[in-house]
């Protein structure tokens, strides 16, 4: 069994008792580690502690219980082995910084730091990011022409490639498109106010407005700084590339997001969603 499969093997035991009295000196018996090796296995692998990782993930799958049932917040603190609501409330504020109570109030939970389970897929996706460090860049304002929709939490977004498909079938009526094309793919939210979804935007960026087709609306992305990472691979993973950026790279940081928006940039080195060399740009807005 290799490090990587004993990790996961791990993370297969944590997941089946975050509900239980799990220390982790019992996850390091069960695949049998010394509690030394194991935590510094873990750490290396991971980029978490096996202690924060079972704390993330149970603040996480407690966030939805207390955004999607009515259960009561001590009761949640309690079936996940928090010695008191409010110890848990601390836990909770400290991680996501706002209380459990906001969390009823109705308020957007995209930029939280939550923690989804660990993958095969999110440690290889994680791999390739540690290697290469993100790009901090100011941007000038961008224009761009192309359409818009909602999606429900519910619907999970693999890829684009449908309404990618209409859009291309009319992009020839854009007019002033840079050379070489740009494509951008927004996500887009609100701070005030949790629709149950994500707001996406795919375009072209264009020199100038003039003539648009009624099927398209125009946005601008402001001047910023940014941090740029690439993503390499299958368009289906980058979802792997967003939770190492959210939880792993930047809650080490000083930066702070100060925009309801992230974007992919697709130039050049964009080789088409199913093709293991194609790269892409994530862009995310910091002060």
């Amino acid at each position: 069994m290799t490090n990587k499969e004993i990790i996961l093997k791990s993370i297969d035991y944590i997941e089946d008792n975050l509900c239980s009295n799990l220390e982790v000196l019992m996850v390091s018996n069960e695949v049998c580690y010394s509690l030394f090796h194991f935590i510094r296995l873990f750490q290396s692998i991971t980029g978490f502690s096996p202690k924060s990782y079972i704390q993330k993930r149970r603040l996480t799958e407690a966030l939805k219980l207390i955004k999607e049932t009515d259960r009561k917040i001590s009761d949640i603190a309690y079936n996940f082995h928090f010695g008191s609501p409010e110890s848990f409330s601390r836990a909770f504020n400290k991680q996501f910084g706002i209380t459990p109570i906001g969390i009823r109030s109705g308020v957007s939970t995209k930029n939280l730091s939550t923690l989804e389970r660990i993958t095969i897929d999110y440690l290889y996706q994680s791999k390739n990011l540690k290697e290469t460090q993100p790009r901090l860049l100011v941007c000038k304002t961008k224009i761009l022409v192309g359409t818009s929709f909602f999606i429900k939490n519910k619907i999970k977004v693999e890829d684009l490639s449908k309404e990618w498909g209409l859009f291309f079938q009319e992009i020839d009526t854009i007019e002033n498109m840079i050379e070489p094309k740009k494509y951008y793919q927004v996500q887009y939210w609100s701070d005030q106010q949790d629709y149950g979804g994500m707001f996406f935007f795919i375009g072209v960026e264009v020199e100038k407005i003039t003539n648009i087709n009624p099927l398209f609306v125009v946005k601008t992305i402001p001047e910023n700084r940014y941090l740029c990472f690439k993503h390499q691979g299958l368009a289906n993973k980058v979802e792997f590339t967003y939770k190492f950026i959210y939880n792993q790279f930047l809650p080490n940081t000083n930066y702070t997001l100060n925009k309801p928006f992230n974007f992919e940039c697709y130039d050049t080195s964009y080789l088409g969603p199913y093709n293991e060399n194609s790269e892409s740009l994530i862009y995310i807005p910091i002060t």
